[in-house]
């Protein structure tokens, strides 16, 4: 069976794609059957003539990944807004059990699966109040949460493994991107460790000429091959059944 990781943020633009990516291309780099996976994207770029997501678009470029885009990205928004706006502005249901189709498809294709949030946990995919926890939950994805280095990191972090303890998800390990020398950053990757309560939390060191918009991986692949062993990778992801929980 297929197992997974689904990264999560702190906030927008935390570094989730880029992650995805970078993860992605050591799990391709080391020869694993690995695949990426983002339910629901808002905002779309045209690569040869064929619309898809922005984030799909980059991870694709950046870790060598090929796969068809409806696949990886069952829902796609042109309008770069909040999923449950996209969805509304062009009168389209986002459908779970479609998601979870596509889904179960990449599991048949593939042996590992990088999936990724659109926005944080607390952000509604439906004018119902269908939440991106519950679809992760539903998915039955282990989570890898992305977070930012600078000042403000701790409330925001401590306050999504808090909300995720409570809807029921599991978090496997923290990033922290972006990480830099300061008092302020190395004070807040030290008290994130003390206080988390999570054993598995890692550093990625700023990155040089990466751009998700405009699709520039920069030197993505060589710090990321600098900074993780694959196998410490491996390890947070987590076997996952077919057709998600049948409780949630």
């Amino acid at each position: 069976m297929s197992r997974g990781i689904f990264i999560i943020g702190t906030d927008t633009d935390a570094g989730k794609t880029v992650i995805s990516a970078g993860l992605l291309y050591l799990l391709l780099k080391n020869k694993y059957r690995a695949a990426y996976f983002k339910p629901v994207a808002s905002g779309e770029t045209d690569i040869g003539g064929v619309k898809m997501s922005v984030d799909a678009a980059f991870v694709k470029r950046a870790a060598g990944f090929t796969e068809d885009p409806k696949l990886v990205t069952p829902f796609s928004f042109a309008d770069a807004v909040a999923p449950h706006l996209a969805a509304r502005l062009v009168r389209r249901e986002i459908d779970v059990a479609v998601i979870q189709k596509r889904l179960n498809e990449l599991m048949t294709r593939y042996d590992f699966i990088i999936g990724e949030a659109a926005g944080g946990l607390a952000v509604p995919l439906n004018d119902e109040g269908y939440m991106q926890y519950d679809l992760i939950r539903k998915l039955d994805f282990p989570c890898l949460l992305v977070a930012r280095a600078g000042l403000g990191t701790i409330n925001h972090t401590l306050l999504t493994l808090n909300m995720a303890e409570r809807v029921g998800l599991r978090i496997k390990g923290i990033i922290i991107n972006s990480a830099g020398p300061t008092l302020i950053e190395r004070d807040n990757i030290e008290t994130i460790k003390k206080l988390s309560g999570i054993h598995a939390i890692f550093t990625l060191p700023p990155l040089a000429s990466v751009d998700t918009e405009k699709l520039q991986a920069g030197n993505l692949r060589e710090v990321f091959e600098r900074t993780f062993e694959i196998d410490d990778i491996v390890a947070l992801m987590e076997t996952m059944q077919k057709d998600g929980r049948a409780y949630v």
